[in-house]
């Protein structure tokens, strides 16, 4: 066993949920997020001696994040699903959570990418831009956008329930 292979280990354990939930955020299926992750932690383990510790959660990121996009470029759109693993999510209102689902369906994995970085990740335009390799200008305007969709699927989907 390689004396860096620890280390590695130990960071799989701490971050593999949290990078999941990027890939899921981006991809909106359970078993495809789980691929992407795998892919993204094979893609780590070759590359570990060489990443900068300081660096290491950045990297990781960024390899979920377009291992996530190029999965979701290369397939065919999959529905989302409306089951969600997260106890936290369950207290959610199941109407909301579903709506949530349809309206990021709508998103594109890059749109995803990035309200799952800024949000979910909690990371900085400046941070978000560096991780995906575009402008500032580029992410606040997709921020922006993705956002406005949303919206316009929130207003669309309460007006349904309403009428019902």
């Amino acid at each position: 066993m390689p004396t860096w292979e620890a280390a590695y280990c130990e960071f799989f354990v701490a971050r593999r949920r949290r990078l999941l939930g990027i890939a899921y955020a981006i991809l909106g299926s359970w078993p495809a997020a789980e691929d992407a992750t795998q892919t993204a932690f094979v893609k780590l383990y070759v590359h570990w001696p060489r990443i900068d510790p300081a660096a290491v959660d950045a990297y990781a990121r960024r390899t979920v994040v377009t291992t996530s996009i190029r999965s979701a470029q290369k397939r065919a759109r999959e529905p989302l699903t409306d089951a969600v693993r997260d106890a936290a999510a369950r207290e959610v209102d199941v109407d909301v959570r579903v709506d949530l689902t349809r309206a990021l369906a709508d998103l594109s994995p890059r749109d995803r990418a990035v309200l799952a970085l800024r949000f979910l990740e909690d990371l900085s335009v400046a941070e978000v831009a560096e991780l995906l390799g575009v402008a500032e200008g580029t992410v606040k305007s997709q921020t922006n956008r993705a956002l406005a969709r949303l919206r316009a699927g929130e207003t669309t989907a309460t007006t349904e329930r309403k009428s019902s």
